[in-house]
């Protein structure tokens, strides 16, 4: 009796639980990743990035329609729903699971219900559901999850509209995450064969059922012609422009990707290999991985030998796919965090399989017994515990921190103008304004996106009345120059703070901007933009930025370095100005708002201005603490050297200058200041060795030029 009550009540208890902890911390507008993206696609009907995602685009658009809060909110809700539908989906695979096995039906309903909870308050789970990027995620554990589920069904009952609904659920899930779902796909395929195999159910295959399977399997990746209708249709976003079969295959293949994110070296695996197994031993606590290795004991009591396999194939081949297929760098080793989900659902299922088998095996005599009896009744805790230590650090119910910097850059683009944005932190938010609130005098350029044709027919789309005159085949050089000097004669010309592209395809543009509040502004009159610069940095907004940082996650650190930043730029254009009491106001506010990735930089050029004044003591101070921070920080090993030259501290010098060098081989200044070193300690030969790798290394710089005809006594 009670296995039947649980079919309907428990599950609903567990969904309506865990969504409304869910809606408690939800974003209340969107998160500092690709969100405002995933939010203003839904909100159009346009097309995100690669490989396009029309299925939470589309389902994104109806949770659009809800009549709660903005419409960030609205569709971060879908996440929401998404994530507590997979835990409840893993609450009833456990249960099938255990389905008529010996043991306490009461404890089968407990541990399921653990398993289920534990998923929702894992730190991973819990954070993706709160935002409308973390949507994708969520929404392709819980295909997954359904796909498990019917599987099972038609395991157990032989009746093939349970198999028939699983495989439309996959090809329906390939318009979600594709990629994901392919990984996954090894492993559902062999619980089918072995399936079939056992008791020799391939006889039950005919030729009727097997182009059924076909039919439905087709009709879900059919949603990809979304792309197709929308971007004929006009979409204003409109990621990759797949008019034709050839541009849709090039966007949902990734195609613009593939050649850069496979690993290419070991060190890269070893790295990944790492963080995938921290990720997997303290998801659930190590309390969690041990109830999790006893679930493997637990599933073979279970003699269900085929849904094992599946689970421990799909379990590996998601950790070794992550570990060996990515080449991320040690700054973007997080983004593997994201695609881990499937495992942790299928740890979920062990650790209910786990708790429930310790406590079967506890209802025997001895004290062994009873020892696993108490392990799994303290096992019930887990939730509760993962909620308690996950909730400040998953919690975005006052995250404005991306809201506010886009907000920040419309307060300081004061003319109807250009933005020439970079970095996804600058971008996206834009995307939201734009096509969502409506707000914003200026054009949104993603700089980096000119290179490809389609961006110069989306820029004419989105923007007529921004002059672009040269082809849609142009290099990107060309297309930057030219969009700035068609237009800066009636239109202000803005970039972000993070301008990588700017600055190497356009040097002459990037020497004429100016910081202006939370953008770079391109003027010629340098000291009159200074002014308004500083009026517009007391207009931005910090909600929460410096009162709690606890809540943070990597992604939100990323993106809030751009402060630290546009202070730090602010500082250097007032040192320029040679005004140097302003310029130390602003590093010293650029450090207050820095983080892990900003501080070093900021405490260099803390130590630049010290030097330039002639506080050349208080200058190291900083040089030290900077390379302390971050120990490739070339810049101020050289400048410690430089400081060392002039204080006739020869050998310390050349020490910096090694410490530089190792740090990064092609930095010419280091091998300046050590040429310097070398040659006042009256080692001439090798002072021309490294003047010369200076030069060779920067064959731009006059000064390494005229020192090295210096040492060889050209000139004097």
């Amino acid at each position: 009796m009670m296995r039947e009550r649980s079919k309907f009540f428990i599950p609903a208890f567990i969904f309506i639980a865990v969504f409304f902890v869910y809606v408690r911390t939800l974003n209340p507008v969107f998160h500092a990743d690709d969100s405002p993206e995933t939010i203003a696609c839904a909100y159009t009907l346009g097309i995100q990035h690669p490989p396009g995602y029309p299925l939470p685009t589309l389902t994104g658009k109806i949770f659009s329609f809800v009549d709660a809060g903005n419409i960030g909110f609205r569709v971060n809700l879908q996440s929401a729903v998404f994530g507590a539908l997979l835990c409840m989906m893993v609450y009833l695979i456990v249960m099938d699971t255990l389905r008529k096995k010996d043991g306490s039906a009461v404890f089968a309903v407990v541990s399921s219900a653990v398993a289920a909870l534990a998923l929702a308050f894992s730190y991973t789970l819990w954070n993706q559901s709160l935002s409308a990027k973390g949507g994708i995620y969520a929404l392709n554990g819980l295909l997954l999850a359904l796909i498990i589920f019917f599987l099972f069904k038609w395991e157990r009952t032989k009746k093939y509209n349970f198999f028939y609904t699983a495989v439309f659920i996959y090809g329906l899930s390939l318009g979600n995450h594709w990629e994901s779902m392919a990984v996954a796909f090894p492993a559902l395929i062999t619980f089918v064969v072995l399936v079939f195999i056992k008791d020799n159910n391939y006889k039950s295959i005919t030729l009727s059922r097997f182009f059924t399977a076909l039919v439905f399997g087709l009709m879900g990746p059919a949603i990809y012609m979304y792309l197709l209708i929308r971007a004929r249709g006009g979409a204003f976003l409109n990621w990759g422009d797949p008019v034709d079969l050839k541009q849709l295959l090039w966007v949902v293949t990734r195609a613009e990707y593939s050649a850069t994110e496979t690993a290419r070296n070991i060190q890269v695996i070893i790295k990944q290999v790492l963080r995938v197994a921290q990720l997997v031993t303290f998801e659930f606590t190590l309390a969690g991985l041990v109830i999790f290795l006893a679930g493997i004991k637990g599933f073979l009591k279970t003699n269900r030998v085929q849904r094992f396999i599946m689970f421990a194939v799909l379990f590996l081949t998601i950790v070794g796919g992550l570990s060996f297929y990515f080449n991320l760098k040690e700054d973007m080793i997080w983004i593997m965090d994201v695609f881990i989900i499937p495992v942790y659902m299928t740890m979920a299922v062990f650790l209910g399989l786990g708790i429930n088998y310790l406590y079967n095996a506890g209802l025997k005599n001895g004290f062994l017994n009873k020892a696993a009896k108490t392990a799994a009744v303290l096992s019930c805790a887990l939730p509760l515990y993962l909620f308690a230590s996950n909730f400040n650090n998953a919690d975005q119910s006052k995250y404005f921190y991306s809201y506010d910097y886009g907000m920040n850059m419309i307060k300081s683009m004061d003319k109807p103008g250009v933005a020439m944005l970079e970095g996804d932190y600058a971008v996206m938010p834009q995307m939201y304004f734009k096509y969502v609130e409506k707000k914003g005098n200026f054009c949104p350029v993603t700089t980096i996106f000119l290179y490809v044709p389609w961006s110069v027919k989306n820029l004419k789309n989105e923007c007529p009345d921004v002059r672009i005159t040269v082809g849609e085949n142009a290099s990107l050089p060309d297309k930057i120059r030219n969009v700035v000097e068609s237009n800066y004669t009636d239109k202000a010309i803005y970039t972000s703070v993070f301008r990588k592209a700017f600055e190497e395809y356009y040097p002459q543009g990037n020497a004429a901007l100016v910081p202006y509040g939370a953008v770079m502004k391109l003027t010629l009159d340098k000291a009159a933009a200074l002014k308004e610069a500083s009026k517009k940095l007391k207009m931005l907004t910090y909600r929460g930025l410096l009162e709690d940082r606890s809540y943070m996650n990597i992604t939100t650190r990323l993106g809030l370095s751009n402060y630290s930043s546009l202070y730090m730029e602010t500082g250097n254009a007032y040192s320029s100005l040679n005004n140097n009491t302003f310029a130390m106001g602003y590093m010293q506010r650029a450090l207050a708002l820095s983080n892990d990735r900003t501080r070093a930089i900021c405490l260099t050029h803390i130590g630049v201005l010290y030097s330039k004044t002639g506080h050349n003591d208080k200058a190291l101070s900083s040089y030290e603490e900077a390379v302390n921070i971050n120990p490739d920080m070339v810049e101020a090993y050289s400048n410690m050297a430089g400081i060392y030259n002039n204080n006739k501290e020869y050998d310390k010098a050349v020490a910096a200058c090694e410490k530089a060098i190792k740090a990064n081989p092609a930095f010419s200044e280091a091998y300046n200041n050590m040429a310097i070193a070398y040659y006042s300690k009256g080692m001439k030969v090798k002072a021309v060795e490294m003047m010369e790798k200076a030069v060779s290394l920067s064959p731009g710089n006059e000064m390494a030029k005229r020192n090295l005809l210096i040492l060889k006594g050209v000139i004097k």
